[in-house]
């Protein structure tokens, strides 16, 4: 009986504990360019209304953090490092669950920054923008 109180205690120990960490945490979902960026250079945009140039979309950024800032600066990395992107353009503003803040956004390479990316300067022939 003594076995199975001590299991029973450090499990809902080590439950609690680890619960409360929250932490920080950060993905990338998506294609993505293949070549990393600074993250420093990814430009937050508010809405998809709010761009005024033709991106084009890599995937989805998202992050988690302890206050809204961390988060955004979390998922301008996922998206700089991970997709390759220059443009961080928020389906949502960053809200909190819990005791974290958690953003969800589109990672997108502006038309500007397309050329960077090399591809021999061969057009895509598609005829629709970035």
């Amino acid at each position: 009986m003594r076995a199975i109180s001590s299991t029973i205690v450090l499990s809902i120990t080590l439950a609690f504990g680890l619960g409360a960490c929250g932490g920080t945490s950060g993905m990338f979902k998506g294609k993505g360019t293949g070549q990393p960026r600074d993250p420093a250079n990814v430009r937050v945009v508010h809405s998809k209304d709010d761009l005024k140039e033709s991106y084009k979309e890599l995937g989805v950024a998202r992050a988690k953090a302890a206050t809204a800032q961390e988060a955004v600066d979390l998922a301008k990395q996922q998206c700089a490092r991970g997709g390759g992107g220059d443009l961080l353009i928020m389906n949502t503003e960053p809200f909190q669950s819990g005791d974290v803040w958690r953003v969800d956004a589109t990672c997108g390479l502006s038309e500007s920054a397309a050329p960077a990316q090399g591809g021999g300067g061969k057009a895509s022939g598609t005829g629709k923008p970035l």
